[in-house]
C-alpha cells in the first residue's frame, strides 16, 4: 500500500503538468498545460509536443480530469480533491467518491477517450506551423536579398550582368495540362482556373476543403448505402367541401373551405437507388366554419338556427419515391400512391328559441352531431430534398383524390397538400 501511495502522491503533483483539457469547436479534446496566452493565441505544452491554438478555435477550456482503476476491474473518472495515506476523494459526475488507496491499481490522466485524434491533430499541427516557418524564413531570406541588391548601386539590366556574367537564363517552368481534343477553350480555362485556386491554398485552407470533401463522400455513400428512410412531415391541407345540413333546415351546399394545419410520418425501403416504397400515416385540421340561417320548414319556420363545422381528417398511405437524381446533394423526386382516408364531421348547433320565464328570445345550449365517414382516394405530387449534415431537409406538394359521399357528396374530390419534410437515411 506504500507503493501505492508513493505513486499516487507522486502523480498528483506530476498532474498539474496537463491541468487543462481544452475542448475545440469541432469536437476534439486536447489535454495539456497551458505555456503562454495572448489576445488570439494559446500555447499548450501536449504530451506530442508544444502546439498554437486560435482562440477562435476554442470553444471552452475545462478542469483536467484523472481515471483512477481499482482491483476487480473497476474504475472512476474525475477531479483529485483529497488524498492521503488511506483513502482518495474524487468529484466525479455523480458526486464525490471516497475510494481506499488499497483498491487502487494505477491511475492516469483522462484524455477523453481521444489519445490516438489528439495525437494525429497535434503531429499535423506541429508540421503546418514548422511549414509556416519556412516559408515565412525564405521570405525574410528574400527581402534581405533584395534589399542588398537594391543599396549596392547596381542596376538590374547591365551591373546584374557584369557581376554574374556566368549566370544562366534562368526559364520559368512549364506546366503542361493535359486535354483531349473534345474539350472547348472555355473549358479548358476553368480546369487551369480550378488548379490555379487549388495551388493557392494555405496548408490550413487545403485541409478544410479536404473535411468538407471528406463530409460529402459520407453522406453520398450513407445515401447510397442506406436502405431505410424514416421522414417527418409538417404543413397546411387545403380542401373545399360542400356539406348538406339540409337535415337541419340548412342549404344542400354549405362550403367549408380554407387551409388546415397537417402532421404525418413515413417509412420507407429502398428497391433500387431510384424507386423507394412504403407507408405512412397522417392527420389534418379541416377549417372551422360556421351559419345562421331561419328555418326552412315547419314547424320551426322564420326561427334562428346557428351551425358550426369542423373535422378531422386520418391518412393511412401507401406511397413511393422516385428519385430523377439519387446521388446529388440536392434530389428531386416524383411521389405517389394510394390512401384509406377516416374523415369525421362535427357539427355543433343552437336555436335562437323564446324564453317564457324572461320573456325574451335565447340561445340555447348547443347541441352536436359527429358523422365519419371511410373512403378510399390516392395522390401524386412532386419533391425536392437537399442534405444538410446527416438530415435531409425537403418541401413536397401532393394532388391527393378522394372519394366522397353521404352529405360530402357534392364536394370536389380534389385538395391539395403541401409540407416541409425532414428524414433520414439509415
Amino acid at each position: 500500500m506504500k507503493k501505492i501511495f508513493i505513486f499516487l502522491f507522486a502523480l498528483s503533483f506530476a498532474a498539474p503538468v496537463f491541468c487543462e483539457a481544452i475542448k475545440l469547436k469541432n469536437g476534439l479534446v486536447v489535454n495539456g498545460s497551458i505555456i503562454d496566452r495572448s489576445e488570439y493565441i494559446l500555447k499548450v505544452q501536449t504530451s506530442y509536443g508544444v502546439i498554437s491554438l486560435n482562440q477562435r478555435e476554442i470553444e471552452k477550456i475545462m478542469p483536467d480530469l484523472h481515471r483512477v482503476f481499482l482491483k476487480g476491474g473497476g474504475e472512476y473518472v474525475g477531479t483529485v480533491v483529497d488524498l492521503d495515506d488511506f483513502n482518495l476523494t474524487l468529484n466525479t459526475d455523480n458526486g464525490l467518491v471516497n475510494i481506499d488507496v488499497a483498491q487502487i491499481t494505477s491511475m492516469e490522466i483522462y484524455d477523453y477517450e481521444e489519445a490516438a485524434k489528439q495525437k494525429k491533430y497535434v503531429e499535423t499541427k506541429i508540421e503546418q506551423e514548422t511549414q509556416n516557418k519556412a516559408q515565412e524564413e525564405d521570405k525574410k531570406q528574400k527581402a534581405a536579398t533584395e534589399t542588398t541588391l537594391g543599396t549596392s548601386g547596381l542596376s538590374f539590366d547591365e551591373d546584374l550582368e557584369k557581376v554574374f556574367p556566368s549566370k544562366p537564363e534562368e526559364q520559368e517552368e512549364i506546366k503542361y495540362i493535359y486535354k483531349t481534343h473534345q474539350e472547348t477553350p472555355e473549358e479548358i480555362k476553368a480546369a487551369e482556373e480550378e488548379q490555379a485556386a487549388a495551388e493557392a491554398l494555405t496548408p490550413t485552407e487545403q485541409e478544410q476543403k479536404a473535411k468538407e470533401e471528406a463530409i460529402f463522400f459520407d453522406q453520398n455513400k450513407k445515401r447510397k448505402n442506406g436502405k431505410n428512410y424514416f421522414a417527418t412531415q409538417i404543413g397546411m391541407l387545403n380542401t373545399k367541401l360542400n356539406v348538406d345540413i339540409s337535415d337541419l333546415g340548412g342549404s344542400t351546399d354549405f362550403e367549408v373551405s380554407g387551409s388546415g394545419v397537417y402532421f404525418g410520418v413515413a417509412y420507407m425501403r429502398k428497391l433500387t437507388n431510384r424507386f423507394w416504397w412504403g407507408g405512412g400515416v397522417g392527420f389534418g385540421m379541416l377549417p372551422k366554419k360556421s351559419t345562421r340561417y331561419s328555418y326552412m320548414t315547419t314547424p320551426y319556420a322564420g326561427e334562428e338556427r346557428d351551425v358550426q363545422i369542423s373535422g378531422q381528417i386520418y391518412d393511412l398511405n401507401a406511397l413511393f419515391n422516385f428519385y430523377l437524381n439519387p446521388q446529388h446533394p440536392v434530389r428531386v423526386y416524383l411521389t405517389g400512391g394510394a390512401s384509406v382516408t377516416s374523415l369525421g364531421i362535427d357539427k355543433s348547433i343552437a336555436d335562437l328559441v323564446y324564453n317564457t320565464a324572461s320573456s325574451s328570445l335565447e340561445w340555447n345550449s348547443p347541441q352536436t352531431q359527429d358523422t365519419t365517414q371511410t373512403v378510399f382516394g390516392g395522390n401524386v405530387g412532386l419533391g425536392l430534398e437537399w442534405t444538410v449534415q446527416d438530415i435531409n431537409i425537403g418541401l413536397e406538394t401532393r394532388l391527393k383524390y378522394t372519394t366522397l359521399k353521404k352529405e360530402l357528396s357534392n364536394s370536389p374530390k380534389n385538395s391539395v397538400l403541401v409540407t416541409l419534410k425532414a428524414s433520414w437515411f439509415f
